[in-house]
Formats: structure tokens, sequence, C-alpha cells
């Protein structure tokens, strides 16, 4: 039955006129790069190569000339879409010119995250990041920072956190076909260097088996074919190849681990002239609040300021008039507590500025340590010598 399914694709093709191979029968792209998935746990798809030979020129072969282009297709005729997202259809009967296209357009909205990867260069002096993908904590310690885990599918939120939440984008159920993983390879690279890097981080979001049975119940690993996610096992296994990507093997996004939306929006702000890169408060009510609490705050230091200034200009016209004596513990005090206050102030407004400064040298000095070590060649193993997996201050 296969056979004869393979020979029916076939015939269907050279009615264009094209010509189809198995892609077994393919050679690997080329040596050295990143190998791919290793542990299948749907078989539901399957990969074609073939040559699309312009009009006019006949019928060609698989290596004769033409647009060479690789096909997904179902196996299943009834269930002849994307696993995991029905709307993406899978067509046997066509070119793959059209459904092609649409799958591709899918793919690209659903995995790149161009936007993002613009903002990042400013992250390095300006809001300092540190450029190590590493830095993600594994759900169950996610729990520890008060973090809500809030699944989102937009590819430029997943391990972006602010404040008390945490977005995370669920593995696509195609992830698990060994077909799509050769097929996205070679249709498009920005989109197979995204997904590897995603992948990569899950390695680091689920570290331990109540990890793992996190993820399940929050519904960010789908189900194998035939129903029923993997046990903890196979899920060591099928994402076991991507704890061995280096960073040419993923795009900029990852190169990062979880990073910061209030310094994303304040970059997009800045440099791209938005309002924010993503709005946690679409109301204007609820945005503009966001923006005037520090302004009220300001405001409110300077007026005790002010009337602490005033008070002593009062106290001080007391002491020049007949009522000084009378009143003299009351002036004295009134002049030196202002003065006290504003010291005070002053004091607190230092130490706020100089721990801000504080923190942002030693954000910026840890970050350029990691990109001398990864020049360098150190980073070796899941971790650096001396990094800490979970619980860093952040």
């Amino acid at each position: 039955m296969e056979a004869l399914r393979k020979a029916s694709f076939r015939a269907n093709f050279r009615a264009n006129p094209s010509t189809t191979t198995p892609i077994a029968s393919i050679k690997p792209l080329s040596q050295g790069k990143f190998p791919g998935l290793q542990k299948e746990l749907s078989d539901d798809l399957e990969v074609f190569e073939i040559n699309i030979v312009p009009k006019g020129e006949g019928e060609g072969t698989a290596t004769g000339t033409g647009t060479t282009r690789r096909v997904l297709i179902a196996k299943n005729a009834a269930k002849s879409f994307l696993p995991g997202q029905p709307r993406i259809r899978l067509d046997t009967k066509t070119t793959g010119r059209t459904v092609e296209d649409g799958l591709l357009n899918y793919l690209r909205r659903a995995h790149l995250t161009n936007s993002l990867d613009e903002l990042l260069p400013y992250m390095r002096y300006v809001f300092v990041q540190t450029p190590s993908y590493r830095h993600i904590m594994p759900l169950h310690h996610q729990r520890a920072h008060l973090r809500e885990v809030v699944i989102n599918e937009n590819p430029g939120l997943h391990l972006v956190w602010y404040y008390d939440k945490i977005f995370v984008k669920p593995i696509p159920a195609y992830f698990y076909s060994k077909a799509f993983w050769t097929y996205i390879e070679h249709a498009d690279p920005d989109v197979y260097q995204a997904v590897v890097g995603f992948m990569r981080s899950y390695n680091f979001l689920i570290q331990y088996e109540v990890d793992f049975a996190e993820a399940c119940r929050l519904r960010l690993i789908p189900d194998k074919h035939g129903g029923g996610p993997p046990t903890y096992e196979e899920f060591c296994d099928f994402v076991e190849p991507f704890t061995r990507a280096d960073d040419h093997h993923v795009n900029r996004r990852f190169h990062y681990g979880e990073l910061r939306l209030t310094r994303i929006n304040r970059a997009a702000l800045l440099f791209k002239r938005h309002l924010a890169y993503f709005h946690m408060h679409p109301q204007w009510g609820s945005f503009m609040s966001r923006i005037l609490a520090p302004v009220v705050t300001v405001f409110a230091i300077f007026s005790v300021a002010l009337n602490s200034m005033q008070v002593a200009l009062q106290a001080l016209q007391m002491t020049e008039g007949g009522d000084g004596e009378r009143w003299r513990g009351l002036v004295a005090a009134s002049l030196w507590f202002p003065v006290v206050l504003l010291v005070l102030i002053a004091v607190a407004f230092l130490f706020f500025i100089g721990g801000l400064m504080l923190m942002a040298s030693k954000d910026l000095i840890q970050s350029n340590s990691v990109r001398r070590k990864k020049k360098e060649g150190g980073a070796d193993g899941p971790y650096m010598v001396g990094e800490r997996s979970h619980g860093m201050v952040w």
C-alpha cells in the first residue's frame, strides 16, 4: 500500500510536469550542521523532493534542470493538515506551489521573531541584558519567584516576563515529526534556526519530572500520535539533540534566555519610536496610570522638600521678631527639622541612584564576561563554571 501511495503521488506531480523522489533517497544538505530531531514521536508527515520543470522544456527528472523544492505532505489522506493546526492544509494533489506558500507563511508567523531581534542589539549597553541562553529558570522555580505562567502563541513573547507573569509558547504537535524538521531546514533556514532555538529553551524550562508534569498540566507539551502525552523518558529523548545546539544554530532571539518586557518596551520607545513592544495595558487609563505613578512620586518628594524650606523661612522670620524668645524651642525645632528632612531626602535619593548604577555596572560586567567566554569557547556543558542553573537574582 505504501508503494502504491507513493506511486500515485508521483503521478500527480508528473501531470504538471514535475518529478518526485522520496526524501530518503536524498543526500544530506551539508556536513557539520545541527543533526536535527533524532527521537520521532509522530510519523503523520512525510517529505518529498520535487523538481519543477519550466513549461516548454518537457518532462524533467529528479536530477535534471528546474527548481528543486521539498514538499510536506500528510500520510493520512483523511487528515491532510498540519498536526495540531487543522487550519493549515497539506494537499497531496497539487504541485505544492499554493499550499506550500500558505504553510510557509503560517510557519513564519508562528516562529519568527523579527521585531524582537531588531531590538536586541540595543539591550547591550542602554538596557543591559546578559546574552546567555542558559538564563532560563525551570517551571517549578518560576513559582518560587511568584510568577504565573501565561500560555501564549506569539513567538515574540516566549520567555518574556513582566513582574509576576512569564509568557511561554507551547510546543507544536508537528515538531514530533522528523519530516517537518527535514522540510523546514530546506524550505526556510530562518524558521529552522528559530525552531531549533525554541526547542533548546525547553531543555532549561523542563529539567525535572515535576517540570514535565507541570508542562503537561499547562498543555505546553502536545499529545503524541494516537493520543496521550509522551512519557518523561520519551520527552527527554526527544529534546536531547537540541541540547547540543550552539548559538550559530539558532536565531538572535535565542542567544538570550528570559527577557524583561519593561526593558524591551523602553528600547522600543527610544529606538523605534513605538509606545511599547507589547502593551500589557491596552486601555489608555491603565497605560497612563503606569506612566504617571513615578511622576506623582517625584512631585510628592519635591513638595515635601519645598514645604520644609518654607517652614524654615517662617521660623527665621519669627527669630527676628519679638515672639522668637517666647517660642524658642519650637523655633529651633522648626529650623532644624526641615534641614534634617532635606538631608534624609538627599541621602535616600543618592542611595537609590547609587544602587541603580551599581546594579547596572554589575549587569554590564556580567554580560561582557559572558560574551568574552563565548568568544573564547568557554561555554562547555549545560552551564558555565560557577553559574547557577536557577535561583538567580534578576
